[in-house]
């Protein structure tokens, strides 16, 4: 056995002690012994902190698989109870099995998982420590310090073995979090060349640290930010505009605070608005943001079409795996959560062909917190496949071509129609340039395109009047709105339609497109909470920051048609959201940059040219900028413009 084998055997193994051992440990010397579960509880009411899950399980094996058995987390133990029991409830005919974790421990052990993943992949040798690297991680563990500081009402319950309120307690965690963040940033770095070919994989190890509101990839990533950053003077004056748009963000939120569970969208979203959680967390999304385009832009170089086109059919095989077994098996769908760092439990429906009162299928998310954006992922897997066949000679074998049908599988589960119809028609621009097409057979491709999407809308919405349709979005708005609070984007937009402005018709429309795509209600709910100063509807709230739009404004907590629990119902719409975040100044600038970086790929790029298409249009209707995953993938893709894929014998 060669030195590589030995050492990835030792990796493997290291990988599998760290999912068993923790979640093993208990005092096995005592009394206490694991019992049948029943509904008399009172045994684990006791012995709370005795018994670790394995052990447990090991008495109580239907607990693995029954779907009537729900592990959960409990992040708010001590670290003496970690892996162990801390309580069982029965509502029902359910369980609800309390595993304690802890918030400190979380941090070193998934970390060291997440690490130990990455270092599978090839080291890049020349690879040297400098003073830049810990000054760096010294920044971002102080801003993340500060982050914790500012985010106490988060916090101090999952965090609650050290006192937030005391300096102490902070040199302790800047130590902690800067070793993390040293680290983590160094294997990233020494593998950047390797990397980007297998980026996919972030939407199934997502990173998410349990108990936190923090992903593990921004450390390495802002760290980036910050080494080239100090290296590159050219950015320098361009940080003088990010400056005063920062200030402009903290200044508005002086004063508030709004408060926001985060729920599905953990890790990249603002807890607290406040001035310090604002200016803290803009610069850390700044740092991360500019981090990953420096590092596309040092490591793609090395991209390989074949090799990432791999990574993402793989990805989409193991994320409708995991996200299945782990629908039908409770423990799975537990260690799923911790070891990928999920913003949220994977679904526990079993059920994949589900359909609601109306007949309608039902999304299916699996794995993924979001069935739409995943729906995206599948979808995009499927287009690259496509694009990187039909330019290249590459012999792809039986496995791979299997997992293109998968890939399609997991794209019908998510319901996600507008995806399909966008990879259906990207997939005939590609045919109709690269063979070019005659105009019968071109016309005829467009036209099975037209009729899907006829098909998805459904034909019959078709012929509802314009006059029915344009306000569907001012009426949905109005119905979860009260009438003694009005926000101030609705009473504008009822402010246009009665002294009917040019401006009403462009709502107008939007609102027939939200109808014909299933988005009056959300968009509706949107402009109920929609709150903003002329300030705020000019620069937003700072980005990620969605604790004043839900908290600002009271609405109706039961939803329309169906008189269901509103729960935490997300716009779906990457547009309106950067509406919030970055106010219209910034959202126009964005979405015209889009547009010319766009028209330049379409004449030197045309592959790239419809990955970005894809990616751009799906921006309309979904939330996927929520997601470090997908900002990723679209800031991959604007970096991809000198990277032909192109024919190979």
């Amino acid at each position: 056995m060669t030195m590589i084998k030995k050492q990835k055997s030792l990796k493997l193994l290291l990988l599998l002690l760290i999912v068993l051992v923790p979640f093993s440990i208990s005092d096995y010397a005592d009394n206490v012994q694991p019992e049948k579960i029943t509904s008399d509880l009172r045994f684990y009411e006791i012995n709370t902190c005795s018994i670790s899950l394995n052990e447990f399980l090991i008495e109580n094996p239907n607990v693995v698989y029954q779907d009537h058995y729900k592990i959960r987390f409990n992040n708010y133990s001590s670290i003496r109870c970690f892996g162990q029991i801390t309580g069982i409830d029965q509502i029902g005919y359910t369980f609800y099995i309390s595993i304690g974790t802890n918030t400190l421990v979380n941090l070193f052990l998934q970390s060291i998982f997440w690490l130990l993943v990455l270092s599978f992949l090839p080291k890049k040798k020349d690879y040297k420590y400098t003073y830049r690297q810990i000054i760096s991680s010294a920044v971002i563990a102080l801003m993340i310090c500060i982050l914790i500081y500012s985010e106490f009402r988060y916090y101090q319950r999952t965090i609650f073995e050290m006192d937030l309120s005391i300096y102490d307690a902070y040199k302790y965690l800047f130590v902690y979090i800067f070793l993390i963040t040293f680290v983590s940033s160094t294997i990233v770095e020494s593998r950047s060349y390797t990397m980007i070919n297998y980026f996919p994989f972030l939407y199934l190890f997502i990173g998410v640290f349990s108990g936190t509101n923090i992903y593990f990839w921004l450390l390495p990533f802002t760290v980036i930010g910050v080494k080239y950053i100090m290296s590159e003077s050219r950015i320098w004056s361009f940080l003088n505009i990010i400056h005063l748009i920062i200030f402009i963000w903290s200044f508005q939120a002086m004063g508030e605070n709004y408060y926001l569970k985060p729920d599905k969208i953990r890790g990249l979203s603002l807890t607290s608005y406040n001035f310090l959680t604002t200016f803290v967390w803009s610069y850390l999304i700044f740092l991360c943001i500019y981090g990953v385009y420096a590092y596309l832009k040092i490591s793609s170089h090395d991209l390989d079409y074949v090799r990432l086109t791999k990574s993402f059919l793989l990805s989409s095989f193991f994320i409708l795996s995991f996200g299945y077994v782990g629908s039908s098996m409770p423990y799975i769908n537990f260690m799923n959560y911790y070891y990928f760092g999920q913003n949220k439990y994977g679904t526990d429906s079993q059920n994949l062909l589900q359909n609601n009162a109306w007949g309608e299928s039902v999304a299916w998310r699996g794995f993924y917190p979001s069935a739409e954006t995943i729906g995206e992922f599948f979808a995009f897997s499927i287009l690259l496949f496509v694009i990187v066949k039909v330019n290249t000679r590459t012999e792809w074998g039986y496995n791979f071509l299997m997992l293109v049908p998968l890939a399609a599988f997991g794209l019908f589960l998510s319901n996600n129609k507008a995806a399909t119809f966008l990879l259906t028609l990207t997939i005939f621009f590609t045919i109709s340039k690269k063979y070019e097409v005659g105009t019968y057979k071109k016309y005829t491709l467009y036209l099975s395109a037209l009729i899907l999407l006829i098909y998805f809308i459904r034909f019959e919405n078709l012929f509802f009047s314009f006059d029915f349709t344009r306000d569907k979005i001012l009426e949905m708005a109005n119905l979860y709105g009260y009438d003694y609070e009005r926000s101030s984007g609705y009473l504008e937009m009822v402010s246009i339609k009665d002294e009917g402005k040019i401006t009403y018709f462009i709502i107008s429309v939007l609102s027939q497109i939200s109808f014909l795509i299933n988005r009056s209600e959300l968009w509706g709910l949107f402009v109920a909470r929609y709150n903003p100063t002329s300030n705020e509807l000019l620069f937003g709230t700072g980005p990620y920051s969605l604790a004043n739009h839900y908290s600002e404004i009271n609405i109706s907590s039961i939803r329309v048609n169906t008189d269901s629990q509103l729960g935490f119902l997300l716009p779906h719409s990457s547009i309106l959201l950067l509406l919030v975040f970055i106010g219209l100044l910034g959202t126009v600038v964005l979405l015209v940059t889009l547009i010319l970086k766009l028209r330049k790929l379409k004449q030197i790029n045309y592959e790239a040219y419809i990955l970005l298409f894809f990616a751009t249009f799906n921006l309309i209707k979904s939330d996927s900028i929520l997601y470090f995953s997908s900002v990723f993938t679209i800031l991959f893709l604007l970096n991809i413009d000198k990277h032909e894929i192109i024919s190979k014998e």
